[in-house]
């Protein structure tokens, strides 16, 4: 062959290599151009991306929520406790506010004509805690009339504020002035010293329970002083005139390990101010490194699962998707590796018989997709269960002295407010029965019904005769055992009545008839219920009675803790444990219903118990923690895991098994893809490759449609005919 042929068939040789090649890209743009484009979150790494990104967001909230909280200093727990404390205190001066001034209300209304002497002297006999009342002319603020204590005038605001009471500190302490329009120029002024029951303050912790007042004044009401009185204007300055409860920690220079605590909130709108002063020692809170440790440890877990989940599924479709591309596009592949897992190695090994190549079977044993994220899931739930287990074998932590005296306090202040909540019932029941009229029914019911209306405690009030039958009634349907009364005049409890507590108040008259008054189970529970914790009510055999979280009356006392503390304080005395005896942290507390003396007779005692998991305690904080990471990193897992199976591996295996049919030669059947997404490309990819088999080359890149042999029916109109068309059929309609 001369010079001149031989570079005419390499020149031809060139420009057909040319032409293919230009073939080939032709081909992949026209494929690119149909396949979808599967942008997240449609392709297959969307799920293993979206895993290590809330990974990652969960290790940064780990770690700031434990440093957040690695302060050093008192401890928050005692701060809420005492916080809680101060409220619960400045609730109770506000219900006895609310309650002395009805009362002033009450009689200005029924003043009739009584001469200012007389309103006086009711004003102080049927107020509660009203020690002085006068008369005031308000132009020249000087007294008209006064009897008991004297009204501090010198030291009220001008003018008074109308519509509640004033707080103000005199040499006496602190006290209330209630003031009540009179006519246009005259007010009755009432004052009542501010007094408080005894709590059961921790002497170790100097704790005291000071008021301060609108005039800037403070006063100790109870306890001790945890600072010098000099220094406690700059404690309390900030305090005076808040509208909602203020905790405040203090450092003292010359203390560093102690702190002060000082938990402040307002009485209504009285300008009064409860708080609660104590030291208490300094703590650490959680450990940054502690926090760093376990965010690192999360995301090395978190990393490792994620590469599993890459080269289990996204590699795995991203190489079989490269090579359908090609095989779809009919270019020659020279070499053709076996890919690592089961479903897409039978893809691909479809894909190769489709086009006539070789295909290397390599190891027989492969992986299935479902397998390897199966290893992924277990290893990323490997750091969830490991840090169950370190919360679940940690030691539990001690409980601090100041917290199960609070919980004491806590007892006793539900036991005060319920004792005295059923003694004012026995005193309506005891006012009403010397107004009733046993010969007279009619006048009797309406006596029993103005009673009732202004007593909200009892549910029903009833006279019954010597039998106990029910002669006139109010109210809802009595529930009592139609029996004699137990006594003269008293509190008992109907036990006789299924699961439902029947406690009620009676009076018996000297013809034997007697008053009843019946207490609203429910309004039991909102006095008990006003605690922090769950409270319940027991009685002598240890059944409960009440339960502030709902209950079955009559049914044993659960818990030993809770029975123990029970027990102790049947006999009338408080008691508070900070851990049960097999070293469980627990905190109850519980009081013997002794006062006031109308119920000591019940045998009841008030139990508090307080969820240990909610304390702010470091090592609790660090549970808390531990265990929400934990549950939140296990849903992490549920959610990508259940999206990758449902959305990727069933259409994967579904197109394995399509691809299983191919490889034994059936082609007749299409390859449809399930999804717009990387999987359904490779099955497009595939369905084109079936059909160049029976169409020939024509097919690749999936450029050409089939037509069908009919003829073509489409016509294009003119635009005349367009327009007559148009008309003819606005016409019509």
């Amino acid at each position: 062959m001369s010079s001149r042929s031989a570079q005419t068939v390499t020149s031809r040789a060139a420009e057909l290599a040319q032409e293919q090649e230009e073939l080939l890209a032709w081909r992949r743009r026209a494929l690119t151009q149909q396949l979808p484009a599967a942008a997240f979150p449609a392709g297959t790494s969307a799920p293993s991306l979206a895993y290590l990104w809330a990974s990652f967001f969960v290790v940064v909230a780990a770690v700031l929520g434990l440093t957040v909280n690695a302060h050093t200093g008192a401890l928050p727990a005692i701060a809420d406790s005492q916080r809680d404390i101060a409220i619960k205190l400045a609730n109770g001066f506000e219900a006895e506010i609310h309650q002395e001034t009805t009362v002033l209300d009450r009689i200005l209304q029924s003043r009739g004509s009584l001469s200012q002497a007389d309103l006086l002297v009711r004003a102080i006999a049927d107020g509660n805690r009203v020690t002085g009342a006068a008369i005031v002319d308000m132009t020249t603020r000087k007294s008209v009339v006064a009897k008991g204590d004297a009204v501090p005038l010198d030291a009220l605001p001008n003018p008074l504020p109308s519509g509640h009471p004033v707080a103000v500190t005199t040499a006496d302490g602190p006290m209330l002035v209630y003031s009540a329009a009179l006519d246009g120029t005259q007010s009755l002024l009432a004052v009542q010293p501010i007094f408080m029951r005894t709590l059961r303050l921790n002497p170790d912790a100097k704790h005291g329970i000071h008021l301060l007042t609108g005039d800037g004044k403070s006063s100790l009401l109870q306890g001790a002083h945890a600072i010098d009185v000099a220094h406690q204007a700059k404690v309390f300055d900030g305090l005076y005139g808040i509208t909602s409860s203020k905790v405040r920690e203090v450092i003292v220079d010359e203390w560093p390990d102690t702190r002060l605590i000082a938990a402040a909130a307002p009485v209504g709108r009285t300008g009064l101010v409860v708080v609660s002063l104590l030291t208490a020692p300094v703590a650490k809170g959680t450990t940054v490194t502690k926090g760093l440790l376990i965010g690192a440890s999360l995301l090395a877990v978190a990393l490792l699962s994620f590469l599993i989940m890459r080269k289990s599924l996204v590699r795995p479709v991203r190489e079989l998707l490269n090579q359908a591309k090609e095989d779809a596009s009919g270019a020659t592949t020279r070499e053709r590796r076996p890919l690592g897992v089961r479903e897409a190695h039978r893809i691909a090994k479809a894909l190769a018989t489709t086009v006539g190549a070789e295909f290397p079977e390599g190891r027989r044993w492969r992986p299935s997709v479902t397998q390897g994220l199966a290893l992924a899931a277990v290893i990323a739930l490997l750091w969830p269960a490991a840090a169950v287990a370190m919360v679940w074998r940690s030691p539990d932590p001690q409980l601090p002295a100041q917290l199960v005296r609070d919980g004491e306090t806590r007892a006793e202040s539900a036991g005060f407010t319920l004792g005295h909540f059923l003694d004012d019932g026995l005193a309506t029941v005891s006012r009403t029965s010397r107004l009733v009229k046993t010969d007279d029914l009619a006048a009797t019911g309406h006596t029993l019904q103005r009673a009732l209306a202004d007593d909200d405690r009892l549910r029903a009030l009833y006279l019954v005769d010597e039998k106990g039958e029910v002669l006139s009634k109010t109210g809802r349907q009595p529930l009592r055992t139609p029996v004699p009364v137990p006594g003269e005049v008293g509190i008992h409890l109907d036990d006789a009545i299924g699961r439902l507590p029947v406690v009620y108040a009676y009076n018996e008259l000297p013809s034997g008839y007697a008053v009843i008054g019946e207490f609203d189970p429910d309004r039991l529970l909102g006095q008990i219920g006003r605690v922090k914790g769950r409270v319940r009510v027991v009685d002598s055999e240890l059944r409960t009675l009440l339960d502030s979280r709902g209950y079955v009356a009559y049914q044993p006392l659960t818990g030993r803790l809770a029975r123990e503390v029970a027990v102790e304080a049947l006999p009338g005395v408080t008691v508070g444990r900070g851990a049960a005896a097999d070293g469980h942290p627990e905190l109850a507390a519980a009081v013997g219903m002794v006062e006031p003396a109308s119920v000591a007779h019940l045998e009841w005692a008030v139990v508090v118990e307080q969820d240990v998991s909610g304390v702010r305690l470091p090592e609790m904080v660090e549970h808390r923690w531990l265990l929400l990471v934990a549950a939140v990193v296990v849903g992490i897992v549920l959610v990508t895991h259940m999206w990758q199976f449902y959305i990727f591996v069933v259409p994967l295996r579904r197109l394995a098994f399509f691809a299983d049919k191919m490889s034994s030669g059936d082609l007749d059947h299409p390859v449809p893809p399930q999804r717009h997404d990387d999987i359904g490309a490779v099955a497009i990819c595939l369905e084109i490759c079936r059909q160049v088999r029976h169409t020939g080359s024509a097919r690749f890149g999936g450029a050409l449609r089939l037509r069908g042999e009919g003829p073509d029916r489409t016509t294009v109109l003119s635009l005349a005919d367009r327009a007559v068309r148009s008309h003819s059929r606005s016409s019509k309609g």
